[in-house]
């Protein structure tokens, strides 16, 4: 149904916007740790930059301490940069990972979605189909309660004919017996003049 429709309608958009959510919180994560590598890579700039004062501040004696604690300095900051590139290499590979399952869920998201659009369409049609049948079964029932009213009042007009004939009926029955009773008596009355003519010729 049309609601049905609308429910996986919306359960597909819900799935759409949370499947990049994994890789919004990753995106995230990695910024706020550029943040923070940032900040480190500031820490030891500024240390190193501080000990190269230091050095240069110092007498031709310490000359050789300091070159040690530079090239120290130097190595950290390059062992922490190294560091910070391997995190960073494998955060990338992670995040090329998720992207790759993202993009695959999308696909499949995507034929999911054109297979309910397919559904949709072919469910509106159906209905659309069903409408139109509805449409002309009214039609129909339209007409054919107009031909049963018209039938109706056809009846109506009948019963009263038929009412009026059995009242006319009733009229002739009644003139019958009427006419019959009077040939009765003219026949009596015929019949007793005849039997007193013939008595009289007897006599």
């Amino acid at each position: 149904s049309w609601m049905e429709t609308i429910r996986l309608g919306l359960l597909e958009r819900d799935q759409r916007e949370r499947a990049h959510a994994e890789m919004i919180e990753q995106y995230r994560r990695l910024a706020q740790q550029t943040v923070t590598l940032k900040e480190r890579n500031a820490a030891l700039l500024k240390a190193s930059h501080s000990t190269r004062s230091s050095a240069g501040a110092s007498a031709s004696s310490a000359a050789a301490g300091g070159s040690s604690k530079d090239n120290a300095v130097q190595s950290a900051f390059i062992t922490s940069l190294e560091a910070q590139l391997a995190q960073t290499r494998a955060d990338l590979s992670e995040q090329y990972k998720i992207q790759s399952t993202n993009a695959q869920r999308l696909l499949v998201l995507t034929d999911n979605l054109r297979d309910a659009e397919e559904r949709g369409r072919e469910e509106r049609d159906e209905l659309r189909r069903l409408r139109n049948e509805v449409e002309g079964l009214r039609e129909r029932a339209k007409w054919h309660q107009e031909i049963v009213t018209e039938k109706e009042r056809q009846i109506v007009f009948l019963q009263d004919e038929h009412q009026s004939l059995n009242l006319e009926l009733n009229q002739i029955t009644i003139q019958n017996q009427d006419l019959k009773t009077d040939n009765a008596s003219l026949l009596q009355r015929w019949i007793e003049a005849k039997n007193s003519e013939a008595e009289r010729m007897n006599d």
